[in-house]
Order: C-alpha cells, then structure tokens, then sequence
C-alpha cells in the first residue's frame, strides 16, 4: 500500500474487494485508514496486535472484527504457520448507494465468533471465491452479510464533529504520505515540523494524539515494513537492507526488527525459507 489513507476499488465483477490471506508471514501493515468499510475474519490460526482506533486487540479462529469508516488501524502479526484469514472491503460508494443513512451509523468492531449466521456466510463466500467464482451467488452473500451488520451490529453513530475530523484526517494524511514516499531519507522532527510549517512541538502532540505513537515509531515501522519485503523477496545483505530502506545502521535495524519479530533478520530469513 502506497499511501497511508486507501483507496479501495471493487473487483471487476463484485461489489466488493477481498484478500485472502494464506501465508504463513508476519508482514506489518502501518497505521492507516480508508472510507471503506472492513471485515477482518479469522478462519484459521490467530491475529495479535489488531490496532483499532486506539484498541489493541487479539483475534481467535472464527473472530470476526468490523474496521468502521475512517477508522485508524494497524495490523501487527506473528509467525504463525496455519494462519489463514479474510479481508473483505465495502467501498464507500456502495454503501451509500445501499444503505442511504450509512454515514450516520458505526459498526460494532469486535464481533469475535458470537454470530454463527455472520461466520457461516463469510465461510460460504471463501468458499465460492476459492471454487467456481459465480459472480451471481457472491453478490447475494454480499449482500446477506451486509444485511445482517446493518441488522445486528450496528448502532446511531456517537455525536462528532465533521469539519475537525476531516481537516485532521487531511493533514495526517499529507504527513504520513509525505513520510512514506521519502522513508530512505534522514528525517527529524524538526525537518518534518518545517515542511509542514509547524512547530516541533505541536507536530509531534498533534502526530501523538492521532496516531496514538511517536512520529519517530510510526517512521521505524514505515520503514520495517518495507525492510521486511526486501529481506523475504530478494537476497540483498542485511546491511543493504537497512540503510536502503532509511536505517542508520545494520545495528539499528536488527534492534526495531527484533522488537517487533523477536528475532534477528537473517534468522528470520532463514526460517522463512526453509
């Protein structure tokens, strides 16, 4: 994912995006946020470190969670071997089209396994996606499973205020963009306080309060996560990795990676692998 705020564009032949994921990796997916609604379902294994709007949480086989829109979340998972889970996206767009008060309602978000209906639709759905792809019988369930969020999980949402909310969403959006694009380089506060013409001191509360972490900690995992497709997509020395990917040293990438892989890189490459 490119840009920090996402968005999300239906398969061809479906309403809806989907990824199913079946390997057994620990990629990290950074804080970010997109108009679209989400279904986290876990069919298989377990998902630590399932960030929601300043909620940590952990996900059990047959866990669902619901991402609401604009929702600031993050996944962090271990290695795990039989891991299998869904990612099921409703563009903003459908929804509206479908559920005219949709912008006045919030989803709960953690529905864990306590809707046997909701996870035997999501299970018929893998399943017709795995197997013959009828677009016609996809659609129905689409629809089923959105029909009983509505039904079921959803509530009037809590007072907010709009125009803060969005200009907000707007200046973390340019912030955490501008960081992504340009992770390889030497960025201090300071540096990113003045490109945004502000001080040190409100850049790094305002970054803090939204992001619930640092800017300097948002930065490490920008560029962890990127670290992490060099080391299992090509065979690049350890110490290349690092300072392509905006590491000081070799020394200060092992450090962030173990904090978050409990590991060293190469070992966990050469786990991987075999």
């Amino acid at each position: 994912m490119e840009y920090t705020y996402e968005v999300i564009e239906a398969d061809a032949k479906i309403p809806v995006k989907y990824i199913i994921h079946s390997m057994p990796d620990a990629v990290a997916v950074p804080r970010h946020w997109h108009e679209a609604l989400e279904i986290g379902y876990t069919i298989q294994g377990s998902v630590p470190n399932f960030y929601i709007d300043g909620i940590n949480y952990t996900t059990q086989q047959g866990d669902i969670i619901v991402i609401n829109s604009n929702a600031i979340h993050s996944v962090f998972p271990n290695f795990e071997e039989n891991r299998k889970a869904l990612s099921l996206f409703f563009p903003y767009g459908f929804l509206q089209e479908n559920i005219p008060d949709f912008a006045e309602l919030e989803f709960c978000t953690f529905i864990g396994d306590k809707s046997p209906y909701l996870q035997a639709l999501l299970n018929k759905f893998i399943q017709e996606v795995e197997g013959e792809k009828n677009p016609l019988h996809i659609k129905a369930l689409i629809f089923d499973i959105l029909y009983i969020l509505v039904r079921d999980f959803s509530a009037p949402k809590k007072a907010v205020t709009p125009i803060s909310t969005e200009k907000h969403l707007e200046r973390l959006t340019e912030i955490t963009s501008y960081m992504r694009k340009n992770f390889a380089e030497e960025m201090a506060v300071s540096d990113l306080a003045s490109h945004f013409n502000l001080t040190s001191e409100y850049f790094s509360r305002f970054f803090k309060k939204y992001m619930e972490m640092t800017v300097l900690e948002y930065l490490e995992l920008v560029r962890l996560n990127e670290a992490y497709q060099l080391l299992m997509n090509t065979d690049k020395a350890i110490s290349y990795i690092a300072f392509s990917c905006g590491f000081p040293n070799e020394k200060s990438f092992t450090r962030v990676f173990k904090k978050a892989y409990f590991t060293t890189p190469n070992k966990y490459r050469i786990r991987k692998k075999s």
